[in-house]
């Protein structure tokens, strides 16, 4: 086996596929992916907090966030925005790293489907291990993203009692 910080040992990880139907439309949905505001409200696991985000949504732009463990100890991911095409699709990679130690590279495509007057929200990820001793993450990332969910869940119940937010377009 290679050496566990070579940039080839993820290369073996398998794709992890998250969907979930929400009582809301695409284009409400996909609107929570897009600041910083609403990324503070819901992306991390249960038990973690999102106390800084740098969202700059556009092709390019980089997205940059610290989630907060319940011990205290924060986990940066710093990425760039590859496609974002409301309210269908969204491709973002981001690197994940303990300090300034880079743990993995999560590649994710999000793709917003309208389901009847909902709608149905596909998270595909793949990785890039640069770190084994991160393999942990990745291998709990199915129910991560369960809880986090859940959260996106609350917040764009939040959202949708917003004034105005029936004018939301999708």
């Amino acid at each position: 086996m290679t050496q566990a910080s070579s940039s080839k040992a993820g290369l073996d990880s398998k794709p992890l596929v998250v969907t979930r139907t929400f009582a809301a439309p695409r284009s409400l949905v996909f609107k929570a992916w897009s600041t910083a505001e609403h990324m503070k409200r819901w992306f991390c696991p249960e038990g973690f907090t999102v106390p800084e985000a740098e969202i700059d949504f556009r092709p390019g732009g980089t997205c940059t966030i610290c989630m907060r463990s319940p011990a205290g100890q924060d986990m940066w991911s710093r990425g760039k925005y590859i496609e974002v095409s409301p309210p269908e699709r969204l491709v973002f990679t981001s690197e994940v790293a303990n300090g300034m130690i880079p743990a993995f590279t999560a590649h994710t495509t999000v793709t917003f489907e309208a389901e009847g007057p909902g709608t149905r929200m596909t998270v595909r990820q793949v990785y890039d291990i640069h770190d084994e001793n991160f393999r942990f993450a990745i291998e709990g990332a199915s129910e991560g993203w369960r809880t986090t969910l859940d959260k996106l869940e609350q917040e764009i119940a939040r959202m949708q009692n917003e004034p105005g937010a029936g004018s939301v377009a999708s």
